[in-house]
C-alpha cells in the first residue's frame, strides 16, 4: 500500500487497496478532472469507473442539448457539497479521458448537478476508482454529437 502525494504543489494523494482499486484525495483548488486524468496517465489506467464525494469550491457544469449539439454551461463559484459524483474513465486518441456528472448541495439544502467540467476546483475530494480489464475507446459519433464508447456488441 502507499500513501504518498503524486503531483503538484500538495498534490493529490492515494492509496492502493488492492490491485486495480484506488482511493484518491483532491486538495484545496486541484481541477478534479484534469487530476484524475493526471492519475489515470501515471497508473496507464485506460478503463475504469469512478466515484466521489467531497466538496468544491468552483464547479463548471454543463447540459448536453441534442438538438442543437453543443454544451451549454455555467460556472458556479460558491462552496458545494458533493451529494454524488460517478463516471468512467476511457481513451479518446490514446489519452485517458474521465467523463463524470454530478449532484451538489447548496448550503440553502437545494440541489443542482449535471456534467462536471474542467474547471471544477475541490475543497477536498475523495475518489474512488476501480480499474477494468482492458481498454475502452471513445470517438466522436455524428449523428449524436459527443464522444462515445465505441463498443462491438450488440443484443
Amino acid at each position: 500500500m502507499c500513501y504518498a502525494p503524486v503531483f503538484g504543489r500538495i498534490g493529490m494523494r492515494f492509496i492502493q487497496l488492492e490491485p486495480g482499486t484506488f482511493m484518491i484525495r483532491l486538495e484545496m483548488r486541484d481541477d478534479i478532472l484534469g487530476s484524475i486524468r493526471k492519475f489515470a496517465d501515471a497508473k496507464r489506467v485506460r478503463a475504469a469507473m469512478i466515484e466521489g464525494i467531497g466538496s468544491l469550491n468552483k464547479a463548471k457544469l454543463g447540459h448536453y442539448d441534442f438538438t442543437s449539439k453543443n454544451y451549454k454551461y455555467q460556472v458556479f463559484e460558491e462552496d458545494l457539497e458533493i451529494l454524488s459524483l460517478s463516471g468512467n474513465i476511457s481513451t479518446l486518441d490514446g489519452a485517458p479521458l474521465p467523463h463524470a456528472h454530478v449532484t451538489l448541495g447548496r448550503r440553502d439544502f437545494s440541489v443542482i448537478g449535471g456534467h462536471l467540467d474542467e474547471g471544477s476546483l475541490a475543497n477536498m475530494v475523495e475518489i474512488g476508482l476501480n480499474v477494468l480489464p482492458g481498454k475502452l475507446v471513445k470517438s466522436k459519433d455524428e449523428e449524436v454529437g459527443l464522444n462515445l464508447l465505441q463498443l462491438p456488441k450488440r443484443l
